[in-house]
């Protein structure tokens, strides 16, 4: 039996993407149309395999992407399109008005969610087969608006035998925490460089792009190091040392490259997250200020004197992880979408 030709078009599909896309060119005739991600301090893969890859070039104005292309890259043969709904993109929306089934992805809300918002979302759903959502929390909000099919497919970038925790050091008196990511004002990274000056009991490490240029500026004491982007072997050196991940602002990724290495992540509780921290409030991790030093200090001095909590979080992360959130699941949920069996 033939695949079935999917058309795909998207914002990026940078390296943490990849492994999804080759697993899923594995079950349909796969291609995707995106935008690089290197403007956005995302890199992109240096080889794709599995599926057809077109890039396209940003066309911006007023905060609008008006590229034509998103539209007549649809045109093919194609048997199913799938749209990342950005109402910021016009012209990959109106693919919706062709004449074959259209799924809708992504996570549906951005910054905005005014009546304008509202009404333009609801006009877009009106016209499609189903929408497929980063999350169930995404997923009970959007039911509230639309009687459309809604899956939840877990986002996430690794396979289940990739989800392996590490032994942790419970032998410390002083608590190693680490953050990962490219930097952005909204991560409030600098919470950390304080909880480092303040504190003389913790050891820091924040790596990743942006990282070194952004922070280096400040007062940053000797317990805290900077790095700029690393990659897997070098990163989960990093996690062997750790103890803990503190998350001090938004939250996205990060949690899941915590779960696949068993160390706990403390979030934020004051932020707005994108929709993967479903998976670590599924697996009961904890959320705080981060902006109220004294509970943060207190909580710190718990960890190093319960290494058994320590450990028991981290755990319990990737035990959720491994049970709902892989590279498998998600495409066992696009292909019941692409199938059409909501």
């Amino acid at each position: 039996m033939a695949k079935k030709r999917v058309v795909y078009i998207i914002n990026a599909a940078p390296n943490y993407r990849d492994k999804f896309l080759r697993e899923l060119g594995k079950y349909v005739d796969l291609t995707v149309v995106s935008f690089s991600g290197v403007p956005y301090n995302l890199k992109d893969p240096v080889y794709r395999e599995n599926y057809k890859y077109i890039e396209l070039k940003r066309k911006e104005l007023f905060s609008i992407t008006w590229n034509i292309e998103e539209f007549t890259k649809a045109s093919g043969e194609f048997d199913i399109i799938m749209l990342g709904f950005i109402l910021r993109n016009p012209f990959r929306l109106i693919n919706v008005f062709r004449n074959k089934p259209v799924i809708l992805e992504g996570l549906i809300y951005g910054k905005n969610n005014n009546i304008i918002t509202k009404i333009l979302r609801k006009f877009w759903m009106l016209r499609v087969q189903g929408v497929i959502v980063y999350s169930e929390y995404v997923k009970k909000q959007l039911m509230k608006e639309t009687k459309k099919p809604i899956i939840s497919f877990n986002n996430t970038s690794f396979y289940q035998d990739e989800i392996v925790p590490l032994e942790i050091n419970r032998d410390f008196t002083k608590l190693n925490i680490i953050w990962v990511g490219r930097y952005q004002k909204r991560k409030k990274l600098e919470r950390l460089i304080e909880l480092g000056r303040i504190n003389n009991g913790i050891q820091i490490r924040i790596i990743g792009p942006g990282i070194i240029d952004n922070l280096q500026k400040l007062n940053v004491s000797d317990n805290v190091q900077l790095f700029d982007q690393l990659y897997d072997e070098d990163i989960e050196t990093h996690y062997k040392w750790a103890h803990v991940v503190f998350n001090p602002g938004h939250v996205g990724l990060l949690v899941m490259s915590a779960a696949k290495y068993g160390r706990p992540i403390i979030i934020d509780k004051t932020s707005k997250h994108a929709p993967e921290i479903q998976l670590a409030v599924d697996a009961e991790q904890i959320l705080i200020d981060f902006s109220d030093y004294k509970d943060v200090n207190k909580l710190i001095t718990d960890f190093i004197n319960n290494p058994n909590k320590v450990e028991n979080l981290g755990i319990r992360l990737n035990e959720e992880m491994r049970k709902n959130w892989t590279i498998e699941n998600m495409v066992s949920k696009y292909m019941l979408a692409i199938n059409g069996k909501w």
